[in-house]
């Protein structure tokens, strides 16, 4: 994309000469809660990061590119957006609450549901820099907009930052403008003097891959990656170092495209209307190269089914599906019930299920992961940190409702056709070794009863294991009387009573040493 004169990774501040039309200011929040709420906000590098990724796609950009760059100590992120000037920047960004993103509709102008909405979002950043140094041009506007915010003031006391009775201090800025071709539009971010948890992912960055004692993705293409996630042996992504994980964590809530194949082809059609959702939003991330998906990949071990939920109710309604696959779903990030607003993820997986019962099928409960599109009515029982909803909100209780009663029903499916499948598939598979047994049992014998009867016997085991009902007998656990009752039956239909008596004898000797 189109870049502001003289900006590179490295020397940002040096892209504006012209200083006539300088301005600066502070950033405030209206009350000491709102102060209170909007500090320390996100507790990860990846819930900031996605934030600000969000805002690039309420700012209909197509692309976002995010770099790391740990040798000047900073992350960046530039989008084709239709960025912002200095009155854009003085509304939405000088006063922290007063929101006036959906002001003008709740659409933008592609067609995309806004995400953001109370507007503190912005402010993400100073939970991973120091500085936020801000290049951004609008869409028909000569203006190239060039901000510096100063989070400094957000490390000082509450009283140092009060500024009258009501407003509290964030941060300091000082913006500069020159001119810039009209046809441009951008909004380029330089996250500087990275800090805190965010510097374990500059370290992944520089290590290139190379992390000791753990994986990574660095590098990868999003093909390499989807390979790597659908391996039954990832546990977990805690097995990757930092960057990789705040990759992972970032491109499961920001609404970029699933992977190609990340479900078995047999089970894609339930899900067709959410990957071709995704896809109509023509949002796509990369970082340092990678192209972000969906990291959602299932590779069921056996048998697997997908159930469509559609629920439509008086305070909510809601779809998506519920995929269950016989044993636990790997990695267990991808355990629960992933709930969506706009396209945005509402936190992480939830293996909770709303507070499901831990007493009903707690074995299945691992077995299923579940993604569900909310309507805007459940965003009312959002809270402000975008992860957690209110649970006495009427969208929240009627849908936790809804999910509970096919939560249930999935667990009895799963019970019968998953587990119930995978008994008989280990039942065959014992008869078939009993079978075998049996079959080199009668073998030996063939000194005694010759060759050809033996054979017969071979054969007529073979054919047993072939017939369910006989499987089920075979696999029947017979006790000692059982079968010293079934031996004596035997013994009297093709023995002479003399013979009997000879052989109960031995039998009875034989098994009671």
């Amino acid at each position: 994309m189109p870049k502001p004169r003289n900006v590179s990774g490295s020397a940002a501040a040096s892209a504006v000469e012209n200083t006539d039309s300088g301005f600066s200011g502070e950033i405030v929040v209206a009350s000491r809660i709102v102060d209170y709420l909007s500090s320390g906000l996100y507790e990860s590098p990846a819930a900031c990061l996605k934030e600000l990724i969000n805002n690039s796609y309420d700012a209909d950009a197509r692309r976002v590119t995010v770099f790391v760059k740990p040798d000047a100590d900073r992350i960046i992120i530039e989008d084709d957006g239709v960025g912002m000037n200095r009155a854009d920047f003085e509304k939405h960004f000088t006063k922290i609450s007063e929101s006036y993103k959906r002001e003008d509709g709740d659409t933008t102008a592609m067609g995309r549901p806004k995400i953001g909405k109370i507007g503190i979002g912005f402010i993400a950043a100073n939970e991973i820099c120091d500085v936020m140094e801000l290049f951004s041009t609008k869409k028909g506007s000569k203006e190239l907009l060039h901000v510096s915010i100063n989070f400094d003031v957000m490390r000082q006391s509450v009283d140092s930052r009060r500024r009258g009775d009501k407003e509290i201090a964030k941060a300091d800025y000082e913006g500069t403008i020159e001119n810039a071709p009209i046809d441009d539009h951008y909004t380029i971010l330089f996250l500087k003097r990275v800090r805190g948890e965010a510097r374990t992912i500059l370290a992944g960055a520089a290590s290139r891959g190379h992390t000791a004692g753990s994986k990574s993705l660095y590098g990868l293409n999003e093909e390499q990656i989807g390979a790597i996630l659908a391996k039954p042996e990832v546990d977990s992504w805690s097995e990757f170092d930092s960057y990789s994980q705040n990759m992972l964590q970032v491109a499961l809530n920001v609404p970029v495209q699933y992977m190609p194949d990340w479900i078995p082809h047999e089970l894609k059609e339930p899900v067709r209307p959410f990957v071709q959702r995704t896809d109509s939003l023509q949002f796509k991330v990369t970082l340092d190269g990678t192209n972000l998906r969906k990291p959602i990949i299932f590779s069921p071990p056996s048998s697997a089914f997908v159930e469509q939920f559609k629920f439509r109710g008086h305070h909510v309604s809601a779809d998506g599906y519920f995929y269950i696959q016989h044993k636990g779903i790997r990695p267990r990030e991808l355990q629960g019930l992933l709930i969506r607003i706009r396209n945005a993820a509402i936190g992480d997986y939830d293996q909770s299920f709303l507070d499901f019962s831990s007493s009903e099928g707690p074995l299945f409960q691992s077995w299923v992961s579940a993604e569900i599109w909310a309507d805007d009515r459940l965003e009312d029982a959002m809270n402000i940190d975008r992860k957690t909803l209110r649970i006495a909100h009427p969208a929240y209780v009627e849908l936790q409702g809804a999910i509970h009663a096919c939560l249930s029903e999935l667990i009895k499916r799963a019970r019968s056709e998953l587990y119930g499948a995978g008994s008989r598939e280990r039942d065959a598979k014992r008869a078939e070794g009993l079978v075998v047994s049996l079959g080199e049992v009668a073998k030996a014998a063939s000194t005694t009863i010759g060759r050809p009867a033996a054979a017969a016997l071979v054969r007529k085991w073979q054919a047993a294991g072939e017939s369910p009902v006989l499987q089920r007998r075979l696999l029947k656990k017979y006790s000692v009387v059982d079968l010293y009752r079934v031996v004596l039956e035997v013994a009297e239909d093709v023995m002479s009573p003399a013979q009997v008596r000879e052989f109960v004898k031995r039998l009875t000797e034989r098994l009671s040493k």
